[in-house]
């Protein structure tokens, strides 16, 4: 006898939510069935894959092998189903779209309701994740797609890259960095920065930009968010580097905040729209990618213009 994908799925949930019955909500079955089968699963295979431990219950070292699998089986069967319906010119069922912390607030609104009326008969399920653990989820199968920005390791995916987003510094009203016009990247070499906490890329991207300047950053203020960010530049703690989609949503007028481009070669991020090299849906989702790409058009036109900085976007593939 072998595991049957619903099994394997209940061990995933396990595995992930340490809970019986957080893991029977989530596949949507009933505790003591849920129990059962991974019990079953256990005496079939003939090995434990779970301590079960109080709060948690706890992979064992068999149990984190046989789940690692299991996640592969899964992506795979998944992509059968998803080459089938690319065969036959279909689209339908769930989509899962990763999209670093960054992006998500700034990219996305009017996105997804474009993709809705593209294609009604698909769900697209989204999740806000940091580029490390969103390259391993798409890696793994748990996504689908993933929108984040460069650098990253990209071996075993495939995608096009959409639009170059030019940094801007933002800086409270009276700060050193505040005068007006256009700044030079030399005027931020050991400057004290806000930056984001570690995990996130924006933090990396803005170290990368004060290097190149000539020396990293004096910090020791970090945020969890971007909004968060801005709101420390408000309360006259220190500048920041902001992407140029985050000025319409988090810098207006009236806040004493100062944002200034740096001319006409400006440092930035690229965002990127990626997903598995095997993928059976790559052509569907070269498709979607020309659809954020022209989103992106639309979305400059929203964006405040800072002496005439505004997301360049790249050339199709």
């Amino acid at each position: 006898m072998m595991p049957t994908l619903r099994q394997l799925e209940y061990l995933v949930a396990l595995a992930d939510t340490g809970q019986f019955v957080e893991a029977a909500r989530e596949c949507a079955v009933s505790q003591p069935a849920l129990s059962k089968q991974v019990r079953l699963v256990e005496e079939m295979l003939g090995v434990e894959l779970f301590e079960r431990a109080r709060p948690r219950v706890i992979a064992t070292p068999a149990g984190q092998e046989i789940v690692a699998r299991a996640r592969r089986l899964l992506a795979e069967a998944r992509e059968l189903v998803n080459a089938a319906s690319a065969y036959g010119g279909e689209r339908h069922g769930t989509v899962r779209l990763g999209v670093i912390p960054t992006i998500a607030p700034y990219g996305l609104p009017g996105f997804l309701a474009t993709l809705r009326r593209l294609y009604p008969k698909v769900s697209f399920a989204i999740q806000e994740l940091q580029t490390e653990v969103l390259v391993k989820e798409l890696r793994g199968g748990s996504i689908d797609l993933g929108l984040l920005a460069r650098p990253f390791d990209d071996g075993g995916l495939a995608g096009p890259d959409l639009v170059v987003e030019p940094f801007v510094l933002v800086a409270p009203e009276g700060h050193p960095l505040s005068a007006p016009g256009s700044i030079e990247p030399r005027e931020i070499a050991g400057a004290s920065l806000i930056l984001m906490e570690d995990g996130h890329c924006l933090r990396d991207q803005a170290i990368d930009v004060c290097r190149a300047a000539g020396t990293p950053p004096a910090t020791s203020v970090t945020a969890a968010s971007v909004a968060t960010l801005v709101r420390m530049v408000e309360s006259g703690l220190g500048a920041t580097l902001l992407p140029a989609s985050a000025l319409r949503s988090e810098v207006a007028e009236g806040q004493g905040l100062i944002a200034r481009s740096f001319g006409d070669s400006p440092p930035g991020r690229t965002v990127t729209l990626q997903w598995r090299e095997t993928s059976p849906g790559a052509e569907w989702f070269l498709e979607i990618g020309e659809v954020l790409r022209d989103h992106y058009l639309d979305l400059n036109e929203t964006i405040p213009e800072v002496a005439g900085t505004r997301p360049r976007l790249l050339p199709s593939p």
